[in-house]
């Protein structure tokens, strides 16, 4: 293996290991560069001695040049064969041993491969070395502006060849990393509007053109060009190219056809523009989708186009029709989710004795129906993208694998997570729901006994919904998590406050009812938290995160049947959720029935042996009292050891 050279940025000499060496001379320092852009290449000592001591006499300078080699070599001495050699001509670096990240730059540019960090190009050539000799300033001026320009050009043909080959993601990831060496290269900046054109993004593109604008006018004075402007026209006229309608790599994208109120008569169905607006107004709240706007669906002549024509024609993966009849307790809407893919109904629901009016009425509809929505969408998409092959996948798609095995989270599946999350960050830095699903990461990992400190994964939990809300403080995944972490570490008044807010943004989500009613269940509020569940339950029935917490609730209430019975329900969904099976276990010991218990303890500890009682001591450090000893003593009796 070689040694690796950092010559972008601060001066870094790395071992075949990996190990720092320090090299603290920066002529020493500028020695070893330029024996590593000869490319094996000898250099004469003179030129060598000429360059870096040109204010010594030629003695000195030759002298001070052995004296070099001499300090370097020592430095690498224990880190295998030093790569700089010198014999009384020349100088040189043993060819293939020592590798520069310029080098790797290029070659993997070369191969398509985007940089696996970025931020490791960030910088100038040597960029915290000077000198006050002229030859050596000026050696180091021309192979700065040599190095910007190679690493432009590198970059600006790996983003091109990756656009054309269809990668978009890395493509921009690319265009990204050139940006931080030149914020005036526009064709970078077309990479990153394509992209946002792509994912149906227009606020943003607009918004991105505008901040760009800005720029060029205030530090060049000129305007974007031709083609730029011509590109940010496209987006403003709404005339981009139709999305692909296989979920390709941006969010699941839902349109709601105008809604047919059936009640005058079935020879003149009637439009309820009103109801229309009302439900896509509502599932757009839902940020981890994105709806077609309500203007233009109410312009879409739906009955003379198929479902495929429809989705193509608004770049839609999913279609939603409705129609409902009659009034109050006689009245029905009919709701059917449509896969535009293959025209298939994936969802329907009847919602019998629900009125689309009065308003009051209408409005409990429309909130019903998107919560009920989403969950099917999300659900559906994150399916088919978990069928998928991750290497081959970026942006939104990979967010939905992340979403898959978030719901469904096993030990595996939570280090695969993590590492897409890691993945789509690299993409996207702002990226926040990819923070909120790191927060739940660390949840899941905390209460199935995946970490070693419970409280250490509610402190990440808490840094990555921080690190979010700084991005888009009016996120409420991110304030949800925000506020279960809160709660998990004690901070019961500023989680419930959190977890009200999200509520408060978006009313129709399952998933905020259902953490507002953790929140309550540990601040001890049971007939509270129950109230939340229902909310929940009415928002997206059979979502199974509720049973699991209303057995909770139910266990810390001491109705113990109730709680066998929702954690049972859990359970059957997900059968290997360790803390699901401990509650379930407690229960079962409260009702006198041991030997269930003592099974679910048993399966527990064969497979989560952090799962101890001082594990669930530091894990529930913030319920009452009360409630652990109980729940301790159960467990202790069902054959929980205590440590080991």
């Amino acid at each position: 293996m070689a040694f690796r050279l950092r010559l972008l940025g601060r001066f870094q000499l790395l071992s075949a290991t990996g190990e720092s060496i320090a090299i603290t001379s920066r002529k020493h320092q500028a020695l070893i560069a330029m024996l590593a852009l000869s490319n094996g290449k000898p250099i004469s000592r003179s030129k060598l001695a000429g360059l870096l001591w040109a204010e010594r006499p030629e003695d000195q300078a030759r002298n001070n040049l052995r004296q070099a080699f001499f300090t370097i070599r020592h430095a690498v001495e224990g880190h295998g064969p030093s790569p700089f050699l010198i014999d009384n001509e020349s100088g040189w670096i043993a060819d293939g041993e020592v590798v520069t990240d310029i080098q790797g730059l290029i070659e993997g540019a070369r191969m398509g491969i985007v940089p696996p960090e970025p931020d490791a190009f960030d910088g100038e050539f040597l960029e915290d070395l000077n000198f006050k000799d002229e030859t050596l300033e000026a050696w180091l001026r021309i192979e700065r502006d040599r190095h910007h320009n190679l690493l432009v050009d590198c970059l600006t043909g790996l983003t091109e060849r990756l656009e054309k080959a269809g990668d978009a993601a890395r493509a921009l990831l690319a265009a990204q990393c050139l940006l931080r060496h030149d914020p005036y290269h526009e064709p970078s900046h077309r990479v990153v509007l394509r992209r946002h054109l792509a994912r149906g993004d227009r606020a943003r593109a607009i918004r991105y053109y505008d901040t760009l604008k800005t720029l060029f006018e205030t530090h060049l004075g000129v305007l974007p060009d031709a083609e730029t402007q011509q590109l940010v026209n496209r987006i403003r006229d709404h005339q981009s190219p139709s999305r692909a309608v296989d979920l390709a790599n941006s969010k699941p994208r839902v349109a709601i056809l105008p809604i047919i109120s059936l009640s005058a008569g079935s020879d003149h169905d009637i439009v309820d523009e009103s109801l229309t607006r009302e439900l896509i107004g509502e599932l757009g709240r839902f940020s981890p989708i994105s709806v077609v706007a309500a203007a233009t669906m109410l312009a879409v002549g739906a009955r003379q186009h198929t479902i495929e024509e429809i989705g193509k024609q608004v770049g839609a993966d999913y279609v939603v029709e409705i129609a409902f009849q009659g009034l109050g307790e006689a009245g029905w809407t009919l709701v059917q989710l449509i896969a535009v893919q293959n025209g298939t109904q994936i969802w329907s629901r009847k919602y019998s004795a629900v009125a689309a009016d009065p308003s009051d009425a209408q409005d409990a509809l429309a909130r019903r129906i998107s919560g009920n929505l989403y969950q099917t969408i999300m659900r559906h998409a994150a399916s088919r993208s978990a069928m998928e092959p991750e290497d081959t996948m970026a942006g939104e798609k990979l967010y939905l694998q992340v979403f898959s095995h978030v719901e469904r989270p096993t030990l595996n599946g939570m280090i695969r997570a993590r590492r897409l999350c890691d993945r789509l960050l690299a993409i996207d830095p702002n990226h926040v729901l990819v923070r909120e699903s790191l927060a739940w990461i660390s949840f899941h990992c905390c209460f199935n006994g995946w970490l070693a400190d419970p409280l250490r994964g509610f402190c990440e939990a808490r840094d990555a919904a921080l690190t979010g809300l700084a991005l888009d403080d009016r996120e409420p995944y991110l304030l949800s998590a925000l506020g279960l972490a809160e709660t998990y570490l004690g901070n019961i008044r500023s989680g419930l406050d959190s977890l009200g807010r999200a509520v408060e943004l978006n009313p129709n989500d399952a998933e905020f009812h259902t953490w507002l009613g953790i929140g309550l269940t540990f601040a001890d509020r049971i007939d509270e938290a129950h109230a939340a569940f229902d909310e929940a339950d009415q928002a997206s029935p059979d979502y199974p995160p509720i049973f699991l917490f209303r057995g909770d609730a139910h266990l810390a209430a001491g109705n113990d049947e109730a709680a066998v019975f929702y954690l049972d329900r859990f359970l059957t969904v997900l059968p290997e959720y360790h803390w699901g099976r401990l509650l379930r276990a407690a229960a079962h010991e409260a009702l006198g029935d041991a030997a269930t218990a003592r099974q679910g303890v048993s399966h527990v500890r064969a497979n989560a042996a952090r799962l101890n009682g001082h594990y669930i001591e530091r894990l529930l450090q913030a319920r009452a009292t009360e409630f652990r000893q109980k729940l301790w003593s159960r467990l202790e009796a069902a054959g929980l050891p205590w440590s080991g």
